[in-house]
């Protein structure tokens, strides 16, 4: 049996012997040799292979010859026929692999190095020679060599492309962080159109979390460099996805300013690193970014966007507190009436206006203020997409005032023009629950198993769990009245009458205590008690779902309710990650999975 000796250089011959035999032979010799090869019998494989290199110069055969040589452990004469190819070929490579293969598994170390450092020596600048022979070495685990390799090619090359990627990938295999990140770099010195490349692979190569070594030496090169080239923008741009990726969102905006000023881009870099910002609800970095744009003037492509963003964080800021009052909503108001009269109504504040008529219907109990704001609007010219967003967010605030078949209507319309785009799904989903609200079940299911297979995960989910409601009271032997009790207190929710919502609710649970909707009942008393800002009665309801129903649609829900309402209205982080955790543990397949995740870490390594 072949001493185990090294694995990855048996592998590496085996690869190079499995190269394309030539099936347009017909000669029995080669059916026989391949059939022994093939079955391992490597004695008998010997023998025909040895009469086809013979008669042929076919590498392949001889690939096949050498390893059944080498199978057997016949080293010697191994050596033998490999030694007498490379004096008919002696540029091949390949060859000299097999030699010193030979070398490494006799114990002749030295003669197998030999052979590596004169293959090195004899490198030329030919960029594919120099790449070909430094997979090779890599392919074997030969790091050093592979190294050595490319050094001496970027030697050989001295203008173009100087291997960097390569060199950083062995660094980063032999824990060479320093020197991996100065090639990383080095490629931008090549070329700037890299710094995509160079960013995802520093990405995967740093764990910004746990390599806190690593990212103080990132940290410490990208400074050096833009101290020693500060008109070097591309070492600014990298500064800044640094900050991103450190969560360090203040020095992102501090470092886009800055190139944005150098480069006079108008705010537009800025403007992208804000958004980032505010996706990452870094509220205040991203209110100093939005500002910036904003101080440009209204000749910026991104000032009318930018005002928005920051009355919109103004908006969260208020409503995300544990408890806001009436005052905070309507001074936020205010802000925004006072910017549609300084700004006018148009097409580049249609954010604004659709998010003043959001706050008037679900915020602030004004439906009709909304109404008359976006059928003012809808005079506007606009985008087909824009009105159809319009249409919408108008039949959500006609079912605010009880007008629940006008709202349809317009969900219809917009379904209709927008079939098979996700804002045609979202229309037909809000269309069908119109007819569930209506006691229309069996309609509204056929509809909502239709969006089951939306694009749009929100929506296919949300269209499930409703179907799987209506589905599992619409037997033939089944009482609808409580499904129509609880659609009832549905819609006095998404009407704002909680109080009627929850007295629906209760009877419900007084008059059918034992119901299949107990889980629905509990989860939608969490869901109004959160609109009423009662939060430990919300907690109370969803951690019920969670222990009592963990196996049902609704557990992994009220779950994710419960960690963010501790995260973000309670100021409990600890008691938040417990419950992202759960949601990874016990719910894998929960669309709140990847959002789960992401919180779960960034809370682990701040707070625990």
């Amino acid at each position: 049996m072949i001493r185990l000796v090294n694995k990855i250089t048996l592998l590496f011959l085996f690869l190079i012997s499995l190269g394309g035999i030539s099936y347009g032979q017909n000669s029995n010799d080669v059916k026989l040799a391949n059939h022994y090869y093939q079955k391992g019998e490597f004695d008998k494989a010997e023998v025909y292979y040895k009469k086809l290199v013979s008669k042929s110069n076919s590498s392949t055969f001889f690939d096949r010859y050498f390893m059944c040589l080498y199978y057997q452990e016949k080293f010697e004469e191994a050596e033998k026929v490999v030694s007498k190819r490379i004096k008919k070929d002696p540029y091949s490579s390949d060859l000299k692999f097999k030699l010193a293969s030979v070398y490494e598994i006799t114990d002749r170390m030295p003669e197998a190095d030999k052979i590596y450092l004169k293959m090195i020596d004899d490198l030329q600048a030919i960029q594919s020679r120099v790449d070909n022979l430094g997979k090779k070495f890599k392919l074997l685990g030969k790091y050093d060599y592979a190294l050595q390799t490319y050094l001496k090619g970027k030697k050989l090359m001295k203008k173009g492309y100087g291997f960097q990627l390569e060199l950083a990938e062995l660094y980063s295999l032999q824990n060479k962080p320093a020197e991996m990140i100065q090639e990383y770099l080095n490629l931008l010195e090549y070329s700037q159109v890299y710094i995509k490349t160079v960013q995802t692979y520093l990405s995967r190569a740093i764990d910004f979390e746990e390599d806190k070594d690593k990212v103080q030496m990132l940290k410490d090169e990208i400074l050096s460099r833009v101290q020693k080239d500060p008109d070097k923008d591309y070492y600014t741009e990298m500064f800044i996805w640094f900050y991103l990726h450190k969560k360090e969102f203040t020095g992102a905006v501090i470092q886009a300013k800055a190139l944005d000023k150098r480069k006079k881009q108008n705010g537009k870099r800025v403007f992208e690193v804000g958004n980032i910002c505010l996706t990452n609800d870094a509220y205040s970095a991203a209110k100093s970014a939005f500002q910036y744009v904003v101080d440009q003037g209204e000749s910026t492509p991104y000032y009318h966007r930018a005002v928005e963003n920051k009355l919109n964080i103004e908006f969260i800021e208020v409503t995300e507190k544990k408890n806001y009052s009436k005052e905070e909503l309507n001074s936020v108001a205010t802000q925004f009436e006072t910017t549609l009269d300084n700004l006018g109504k148009s097409q580049h504040t249609l954010g604004i206006i659709m998010q003043l008529a959001n706050i008037y219907a679900f915020y602030m109990n004004e439906p009709q203020k909304a109404q008359s704001l976006i059928l003012e609007t809808m005079d506007l010219p606009m985008t087909k997409r824009d009105r159809a967003e319009l249409k919408i967010l108008l039949g959500d605030v006609y079912i605010v005032s009880g007008k629940i078949w006008e709202a349809s209507l317009l969900y219809m319309q917009v379904e209709k023009e927008f079939s098979e785009d996700v804002i045609g799904h979202e229309a037909k989903f809000k269309n069908a629950k119109v007819f569930y609200y209506d006691g229309e079940f069996e309609y509204a299911k056929a509809q909502l198993d239709v969006l089951k297979a939306s694009t749009s995960k929100l929506i296919a989910n949300d269209a499930m769990q409703l179907s799987l409601l209506l589905q599992d009271n619409l037997g033939v032997d089944t009482i609808m009245t409580p499904v129509r009790i609880y659609a009832s207190a549905d819609l006095l929710l998404q009407q704002n009458r909680h109080k009627e919502a929850l007295m629906m609710l209760d009877s419900l649970s007084g008059g059918y205590p034992f119901h299949a909707l107990a889980d629905e009942v509990l989860f939608k008393r969490g869901e109004i008690f959160e609109e009423l800002q009662q939060w430990d009665k919300a907690l109370e309801m969803f951690g019920t779902v969670v222990d009592s129903y963990a196996h049902d649609i609704l557990a992994d829900d009220a779950a994710f309710r419960m960690a963010k309402i501790y995260e973000n209205r309670l100021s409990n982080k600890e008691k938040a990650a417990e419950y992202y955790k759960k949601i990874l543990f016990e719910f894998p397949s929960s669309l709140y999975n990847a959002e789960s995740r992401k919180r779960f870490r960034e809370i682990k390594a701040t707070f625990l």
